[in-house]
């Protein structure tokens, strides 16, 4: 799914994403396994030339710092 992300085409990143935000609204703490290897897809996303990219990565990133009380961004 993450791979989806660094799609040159606009569907499939905005569908990645979309995909990992289900995961963590339904998996909540449970997703943070998966925390290290999600970061580095983030931090590329939070540069796109797309708004809505960018806006779901960054829902994205606020949801998976308010779980584990960490500012992540430091690792982006």
């Amino acid at each position: 799914v993450l791979m989806q992300t660094r799609s040159e085409k606009l569907r499939p990143r905005i569908l990645g994403l979309r995909v990992v935000k289900h995961l963590l609204d339904h998996l909540k703490e449970e997703y943070l396994v998966f925390l290290p290897e999600t970061i580095p897809f983030l931090g590329e996303l939070l540069e796109d030339a797309d708004l809505e990219v960018k806006s779901l990565a960054q829902d994205i990133l606020r949801e998976m710092e308010k779980l584990s009380g960490e500012n992540l961004r430091q690792y982006l």
